[in-house]
């Protein structure tokens, strides 16, 4: 099935890994894809400790997008294919059953990643007991209507309205 957390409200990633470390307890193969992201978590560094969590990352950080460079656009672009490629093939080759890709529809909507190729991720992930799980902001209409679990995350107060930046343990 696939699943989708969207919205403005804190949390999205931290409970795509929160049912990453489920599906592994119980056996399952997990693939976390962050898309978008370049910088450490809390998140990450406990999957460096649990059998069966597979990570992708960008592997540095990059700009907002607002602010980033044509250049940079272009190679996060190019660097976001390459991991929706792997999922693929991981997807056709069993090494996987259970898919998390972060920030995935912030990435599609920036045009930052091939929407045609997570269109054939979401297509392989058919499969029984296959699991995909998207997160982000602002899903297409697409995403909303082919995802069988929709969980939406409101943001009603944030300390960040006030000056303060994310803190380590706490969003990192």
């Amino acid at each position: 099935m696939i699943q989708l957390y969207y919205g403005d409200g804190k949390g999205k990633t931290t409970a795509a890994a929160g049912a990453s470390v489920r599906a592994a307890g119980r056996g399952r193969q997990v693939w976390f894809a962050q898309f978008m992201k370049g910088q450490e978590s809390g998140e990450l560094a406990v999957f460096s400790k649990v059998e069966g969590i597979r990570v992708l990352r960008c592997g540095r950080d990059f700009p907002f997008f607002r602010i980033m460079t044509e250049a940079e656009k272009k190679e996060l672009m190019q660097i976001h294919n390459r991991m929706l490629e792997k999922i693929l093939t991981a997807l056709q080759k069993g090494q996987t059953d259970f898919v998390v890709l972060d920030e995935i529809t912030h990435a599609c909507r920036f045009e930052l990643a091939d929407t045609e190729l997570l269109e054939r991720i979401l297509e392989s992930g058919k499969g029984e007991g296959t699991e995909i799980l998207l997160t982000g902001r602002s899903p297409s209409r697409h995403l909303l209507e082919v995802s069988d679990y929709i969980t939406e995350m409101q943001c009603i107060r944030h300390p960040y309205e006030k000056g303060v930046l994310a803190r380590r343990g706490v969003e990192l």
